[in-house]
């Protein structure tokens, strides 16, 4: 398996076909990134399309001092703010369809499966989305705090600070959402 650090300094030197490589390896991560920080799912499909349209037209931009994932999601999280911006439509959409239930359980135990991760998407869509996207990014897509930090222009320590403050919140969102006391 080849580097994403390799393989994007290929496409830089003009082996564009490289870039389907690393579509193939992170349109998914892409996709449920723009989902879980609020998107549907054809806003979700627009963005990926986006952002790797963007890497092409930037791909002199790479230097490769960060990983090629943390300046792919830096790349995303512009091209969702460009959205934003554009569309002037900053309010959250779920599709029910996004939630897949399996079939190795009984109907009780899936659906409440899916109520349980319906009530962690609501949660996790009712937070801050700067929040929110810090725990996407770390808990979904194993960004190091320090790429985030990056990304987000702010040291270490509050990056932390924020993590443990935006968990706070998607835990108390939960139980209010479940009808559990908060502790």
């Amino acid at each position: 398996m080849t580097d994403e650090r390799a393989l994007m300094f290929d496409v830089q030197n003009g082996q564009l076909d490289k870039l389907a490589i690393l579509f193939e390896r992170n349109h998914l991560q892409l996709f449920n990134y723009f989902l879980r920080t609020g998107n549907n799912r054809a806003a979700s499909e627009d963005l990926v399309q986006e952002t790797f349209m963007k890497v092409l037209a930037y791909r002199s931009s790479f230097s490769g001092t960060a990983n090629f994932k943390s300046w792919l999601f830096g790349i995303a999280r512009n091209t969702k703010a460009d959205y934003y911006r554009k569309s002037k439509q900053a309010t959250t959409h779920l599709d029910i369809d996004e939630h897949d239930v399996g079939s190795e359980h009984t109907l009780g135990e899936e659906m409440e499966q899916w109520q349980k991760q319906d009530l962690f998407e609501r949660a996790l869509a009712s937070i801050n989305p700067e929040l929110r996207e810090i725990i996407v990014l770390s808990r979904f897509h194993q960004l190091n705090y320090e790429d985030i930090a990056q990304m987000h222009d702010c040291n270490l320590n509050t990056m932390k600070s924020r993590m443990r403050k935006g968990l706070t919140m998607l835990e108390q969102a939960y139980r209010k959402l479940a009808g559990e006391p908060n502790q």
